[in-house]
């Protein structure tokens, strides 16, 4: 298996689900696989800007994210890409705006069509 997709659909507070996705993304994309982040429902709550968890004992997990998203910074991988399911994001107030750097939104057939061709596939 060359690459990976994990569909985050938990919000990154209040559970390890969403963080355990991100885990496992950076862990695959460390060992040479493409690892392509999958954003839905509550997990859209991941690529948001400006998130501060400050005092709660929870990682900005948005931060990591973007830092292995983004090719000029220390510590991206080339092998990660994301998305976010537009109609999620929208149900949730959320626009393109809101976004860290290095995401791409997907409409309901480009996600589709996206997960009947993975080779393996994670959900948190």
């Amino acid at each position: 298996m060359d690459s990976i997709y994990v569909v985050i659909r938990k919000a990154p507070y209040g559970s390890l689900a969403a963080a355990e996705g991100v885990r496992h993304l950076l862990g695959a994309a460390g060992c040479g696989m493409a690892a392509t982040a999958v954003l839905v429902d509550d997990g859209v709550y991941l690529a948001k800007r400006g998130q501060d968890p400050a005092g709660t004992g929870w990682t900005n997990l948005s931060e990591v994210l973007q830092k292995a998203l983004d090719p000029g910074r220390a510590g991206a991988s080339p092998q990660v890409r994301a998305y976010v399911h537009r109609a999620s994001a929208q149900q949730r107030g959320i626009d393109h705006l809101d976004l860290v750097g290095g995401m791409e939104l997907i409409d309901d057939d480009q996600l589709a069509a996206m997960l009947v061709t993975v080779e393996g596939l994670l959900i948190f």
